[in-house]
């Protein structure tokens, strides 16, 4: 291994994929790259697929002796990394959805760029082999949509896909109690890094859908998002607070969760008046009070999104989306 690629090493997420491993493990390969591979308790044959590569001394396997979940899995993969002097590692998964091609253009990125973070989006014209089930594009669709709200800019899109690269400085944030040991992971790592200012290139990337086994559950991850949503968006106002330039965008933001919170109180009392005491005037005046506390928060999120998205974008690059 030249002392060129001791920067970056590869890291594979192995769970109930038998069927897919060994393809992905030797196309990985061909990269030159050192491969940390981590079983995350298979009860198919991976275990027994992985063993080949034991003797390798290009590649690392970990199992977990129990089933400990994918971001669990990630934070085990990147901690190892960083204690072996890797400074970024390309995370992906073992059952060949991603493209070997994709992955050979996050190290050129890399390589050419020392971006920070390198994220993949897979919403283009050439981006999905397959089809995507409906769920997992509604998902993405509320998911981008959350993302762009905490990072204050439109340029981010996908933030549950999960190929992508990061630098593993990231290293002490993983141990904070809302890491998502299993699902949201993907977004967790966009929404840190573009707070916390990491350089980010945004690829357009292919997914393959096939006959691959999904262990996500629909309801859990809309749960983990929520839950990532409310930390990184105070998260993201408290930081912003420390920026000159971002600072009347902070205040921005209160008031706008400050009006949301009235509105929201406000259509709780509404639904009382309606059940027990329906009075025309007094409903009348209270969806007029609640459409104002609406605009008024609609007008300093607005106001607040503006100022952030030019100061966002500085440090955000994407591949054109055609």
């Amino acid at each position: 291994m030249n002392k060129e690629n001791k920067k970056i090493a590869i890291g594979v997420l192995a769970y109930n994929v038998a069927k897919y491993v060994h393809n992905v493990i030797d196309e990985l390969q061909d990269l030159n790259l050192h491969i940390y591979i981590i079983n995350d308790s298979s009860t198919d044959d991976t275990e027994k697929k992985l063993e080949v590569y034991k003797e390798n001394a290009n590649i690392t396997v970990i199992s977990n002796s129990q089933n400990l979940g994918a971001g669990y899995s990630l934070k085990k993969l990147i901690k190892a990394a960083n204690k072996d002097g890797y400074g970024f590692l390309i995370k992906v998964d073992g059952d060949g959805q991603f493209k070997t091609e994709d992955v050979k253009k996050i190290v050129k990125l890399y390589k050419e760029n020392e971006y920070e973070l390198i994220r993949c989006n897979r919403f283009w014209s050439k981006g999905i082999e397959g089809n995507i089930p409906r769920k997992r594009l509604f998902g993405n669709l509320v998911a981008t949509i959350m993302l762009q709200v905490i990072c204050g800019t439109n340029k981010v899109y996908d933030p549950l896909n999960g190929l992508f690269g990061i630098a593993t400085k990231v290293t002490p944030e993983l141990d904070i109690k809302y890491y998502p040991k299993r699902y949201g992971y993907p977004f967790f790592f966009s929404a840190l890094a573009i707070i916390k200012e990491y350089k980010t290139y945004q690829l357009n990337n292919v997914v393959v859908y096939e006959e691959q086994d999904s262990n996500l559950s629909p309801l859990r991850v809309l749960l983990t998002l929520v839950k990532l949503f409310f930390k990184f968006y105070y998260l993201k106002i408290k930081q912003k607070q420390n920026i000159g330039s971002l600072q009347r965008s902070a205040l921005f933001d209160k008031v706008s969760v400050f009006f949301i919170a009235n509105s929201i109180l406000l259509s709780v009392f509404m639904i009382y008046e309606l059940v027990f005491d329906l009075t025309f005037a007094r409903i009348l005046t209270l969806i007029i009070l609640n459409l104002f506390f609406l605009l008024s928060a609609s007008f300093f999120f607005i106001s607040g999104y503006k100022d952030e998205r030019s100061y966002r974008e500085s440090y955000i690059t994407s591949e054109n989306i055609n």
